[in-house]
């Protein structure tokens, strides 16, 4: 075995291939031929999407978890340890396991170069391959059609949402980027999206491929009924008074109804009771997704990092109850839309904590106070070393009638989580 611990192994993927993104499947699916990975016996579910997709895989992972079924997941990225991308049962797996699975793919690839994100997803694959899963339900990483998962034929394939972030990669308009997430569908076989608005591009891509298209308010619909329950319709059933789903705001009903929609597309291999469905909606459990730990000063946590995800935010801090102050611990990528977001959010900071987050591709201090200076004159804004800092610095002028939010980064909601843990 090349390394015996798990850090070891993460820092050395690293620095395996040149770029540290490149979408293509020819690579990733010599190495899982060699593993002989690419027919598992288990049921796939593909989740992609601009925002919402972890919520859904969480969703289904939950419910199907609630069925009594062996669930496998692959998220990212992580927030405090690497094992959160991968579990089984529910439970992240255990660094062992994580090793003997990089070393297998280490052997496989030969002279073959690998980026992280695909070192990760062959282990996952290898993984689930090894545990006997009844379904394993993979999240795309970045777009769709190219992405490392979508080297295995998906049984169901999801689309949360579609917004305008990664324009580099995807192009930079919803078309382009609904066409790129259409990718992850496959003929005669059901294909959701839970996008209110589902580019043209997507709608044909999916008739073109003779794809069973379920659309949300067109062949599926919720209703929220209170704060406590919402129903849902659909072709195949209607349920009236399900509980909320355990992430807060609203948008979670919608995630939960294209995760609902989903699973009944494939009841026939994989039934589940309105009793599962209840239990798993109950019980979903997701870091950062607009994440409240109280205390003297409630704390926000949200990985929020584009325009789409920062309307959701200020959305859902607008129904809260009001506070005095509400203070932004706040850093982001410097290939986000940053103008977008501090206009989406602005009227709801009193003042923002700022600093540089620890990648190669953070927004400086610097250009980021040009940017509040900008969009919001006047503002009140401190810049800090770090987050840690900047969050410390907000606790110290919090008081039990404000709120401290963090957000802009899973980055930036991973540094303070870890304060918090």
């Amino acid at each position: 075995m090349r390394f015996e611990h798990l850090q070891d192994w993460l820092a050395w993927q690293q620095t395996l291939h040149s770029q540290k993104i490149e979408l293509g499947l020819d690579r990733i699916a010599d190495v899982a031929n060699a593993l002989g990975i690419l027919q598992p016996k288990y049921q796939i579910v593909t989740v992609a999407g601009t925002n919402g997709k972890g919520s859904v895989v969480a969703a289904l992972e939950s419910i199907y978890h609630q069925a009594g079924y062996r669930v496998g997941s692959y998220t990212s990225p992580h927030l405090l340890r690497y094992n959160e991308r991968i579990k089984v049962e529910q439970q992240c797996v255990d660094d062992e396991t994580l090793c003997g699975a990089f070393n297998l793919v280490d052997k496989a690839r030969g002279e073959i170069s690998l980026s992280y994100f695909e070192f990760g997803t062959l282990a996952a694959m290898q993984i689930f391959n090894d545990v006997e899963l009844d379904v394993a339900i993979y999240e795309v990483g970045l777009g769709g059609r190219l992405d490392a998962v979508n080297i295995l034929d998906t049984d169901l394939a999801i689309v949360s949402s579609i917004g305008i972030d990664h324009v580099q990669w995807l192009g930079a308009t919803r078309e382009s980027i609904g066409l790129e997430k259409a990718g992850i569908f496959r003929s005669k076989r059901p294909a959701i999206c839970g996008d209110k608005e589902p580019p043209k591009n997507l709608i044909k891509y999916a008739q073109d491929l003779e794809a069973d298209l379920y659309l949300i308010n067109n062949d599926f619909s919720y209703q929220r009924n209170s704060n406590k329950t919402w129903s849902f319709q659909s072709s195949k059933l209607n349920w009236e008074n399900l509980p909320m789903p355990s992430l807060y705001g609203g948008t979670q009903v919608s995630n939960a109804a294209t995760a609902l929609m989903g699973l009944l597309t494939i009841d026939d291999k994989l039934p589940v009771t309105r009793e599962s469905v209840e239990q798993g909606l109950s019980t979903i459990n997701l870091l950062g997704r607009f994440q409240r730990i109280a205390g003297p000063c409630e704390i926000i946590l949200d990985v929020a990092h584009n325009l789409d995800s920062a309307k959701v935010l200020v959305k859902n801090l607008q129904d809260l109850e009001p506070v005095s102050k509400t203070y932004a611990v706040f850093a982001v990528l410097a290939d986000k839309d940053i103008d977008g977001i501090i206009d989406a959010v602005k009227g709801n900071i009193d003042k923002w904590f700022i600093s540089r987050l620890d990648s190669d591709r953070a927004l400086d201090c610097e250009t980021l106070q040009n940017k509040l200076k900008q969009h919001c004159p006047g503002c009140i804004m401190q810049p800090y070393p770090s987050i840690s800092e900047a969050y410390m610095a907000a606790e110290q002028h919090a008081d039990g009638s404000s709120r401290i939010l963090v957000f802009g980064s899973f980055l930036t909601v991973a540094e303070v989580l870890g304060l918090e843990v």
